[in-house]
This record gives C-alpha cells, structure tokens and sequence, in this order.
C-alpha cells in the first residue's frame, strides 16, 4: 500500500508577508478525501554565539505565548528571500545581540513543523566574537541578550524553562560539533 497522498485542488486562503497559508483537497492512497492545511514560510537561521563556555542568548517577548521567552538568536530576511543563510546569520546576530562573528560554521538544516509547513533552519556556530552594537528591528522591540554559562543553559532546557525547539535542537547539534571537534583535536 503506498503512503502517496494526491492533491487534487489547492487554494491560498492568506498571505502576509512572513507566510501564507493554502488549503488543499487531497485524496489518500486509501481512495478517502479530505483537507490539509499547509503553511508556506521562507526559512530562517538560528544562532548558537558562544565565547569561551559562555553562550549568549535573547529574551522577548512572544505575543502567541504572552510571555518573554529565552531563546538562540534567530531569524530571516523576508525582504532579502535570496540572501545566502549564512549572510542572515550574521546579520541577525548582529542585529539581535550586537556582536559579530569573526567565525561562522554552518552546523546543519532541520525542519521545524513538517506536519504543517514547509519552513526550515539553518543553524551557525558563531565564535571569536566582538560587539559592535545592536540594530533591533521595529519586531524586535524590548529585545534583551544575555549572556550565560553554557550549563546554565543546559539545566534551563531540561527544567523546562526554555521552550524554543529550535533553540534547543540547534543548542544540542552545535554541543556535540563543538565536543568532536575538541575531541579530534582540531
């Protein structure tokens, strides 16, 4: 039995300029037809800045969860969708923390909701870190960094307290880059 689902119609039924969402008539493979909801959005980058065993991260305030969250820095260019990734990401940690990376390592790509969307990140290492400054977006508004021990934030994801999967995913992936690479020695 195959898994294959058919589109039969779709139609876009919002857009934004962050997404759009569409609504498809779908038959599955079992002959039933139904609906499926799908939300187009662009990808986006996330960034784990670490200075020596520390790791800086944002707070804001996240108004679907009507609370100020800790999260990596993150974010996209919906202005500049062909912009390289790596070039939001130091563009984002610029914007969002004020530093800049003198190194940039590209760690690896997720999705974040295949279930509903088509959106995925691209998660950077920024290290050998300078500060020049923050250049908040109007979005960005009361945006705070902070800087932490990276056990710190560790014990934060698994009490719990820090939610953002992304966050956590792209803290996880960069740890373990980070500990082969001491571990090779390189």
């Amino acid at each position: 039995m195959s898994d294959e689902i058919t589109t039969l119609s779709t139609k876009e039924i919002y857009r934004n300029r962050w997404m759009s969402l569409k609504e498809d008539r779908i038959r599955r493979a079992d002959g039933s037809e139904g609906i499926y909801s799908v939300i187009e959005k662009g990808d986006f980058v996330v960034i784990v800045p670490v200075q020596d065993d520390e790791i800086f991260v944002v707070e804001q305030f996240r108004y679907p969860l009507g609370v100020r969250t800790l999260e990596l820095p993150q974010g996209s260019w919906e202005m500049s969708p062909s912009a390289a990734p790596e070039e939001v990401a130091a563009g984002e940690l610029r914007e969002e923390t004020g530093l800049i990376a003198q190194k940039l390592e590209f760690v690896g790509y997720q999705k974040l909701a295949q279930g509903y969307s088509t959106q995925g990140y691209h998660i950077y290492l920024a290290s050998q870190l300078t500060f020049a400054g923050q250049q908040l977006d109007d979005e960005e508004y009361g945006l705070t960094v902070k800087r932490m021990k990276m056990d710190e934030f560790k014990s934060l994801i698994l009490e719990g307290k820090i939610t953002d999967a992304t966050s956590v995913t792209a803290f996880l992936l960069a740890s373990e880059k980070m500990r082969s690479v001491s571990l090779s020695g390189a």
